[in-house]
């Protein structure tokens, strides 16, 4: 193992960077955490760590990397509110948005919708991989109607190397 050079070493914060830190944390509400309890509203049920493998055991998507931001105070080289809104951001997995209206979120860096119709299920955003889609399926499977068909699915954003995804 070689040592790492000067280069590679984190710089501490510099002078103008904390005090524009400091300024924001007086300049935005930060004891209000009304938008923690928003983002885990209607919380229903997630995989460890966001964690999701490929058939041939590739981490595919997996939020475990970024379990430094359980500290809720961030380091004096990142901005407060950046930091806060990647807290945020870690709450994943399925949530109950409306009645009949699901959200599986932080399995991907794109969020799935799931609107439950009387026939079926309507998918809105696909996700970028077939396996984070497969895995967003199983999991609101689990946890709602395990009986229900597919009827649409539709993404969103164009992106390339769409697939099908089996659900059970």
């Amino acid at each position: 193992m070689t040592e790492a050079s000067h280069h590679d070493m984190p710089k501490d914060a510099s002078a103008s960077v904390v005090a524009r830190h400091a300024a924001v944390l007086q300049e935005l509400p930060f004891s209000d955490t009304r938008d923690f309890e928003e983002a885990s509203r209607g919380f229903l049920g997630s995989i460890d760590h966001a964690k999701i493998m490929s058939e041939t055991g590739r981490v595919v998507w997996s939020l475990e990397p970024y379990g430094f931001l359980s500290t809720a105070d961030a380091p004096p080289t990142v901005d407060p509110s950046l930091w806060r809104q990647s807290r945020l951001n870690m709450h994943h997995g399925l949530f109950e948005v409306l009645p009949g209206v699901y959200q599986v979120r932080g399995l991907d860096i794109a969020n799935m919708t799931l609107i439950e119709g009387d026939r079926g299920v309507i998918v809105v955003d696909t996700l970028t991989s077939i396996e984070g889609a497969r895995a967003a399926m199983e999991l609101y499977f689990q946890h709602r109607w395990a009986a229900r068909q597919t009827r649409c699915a539709a993404s969103t954003t164009g992106r390339s190397g769409a697939g099908t995804v089996s659900t059970p």
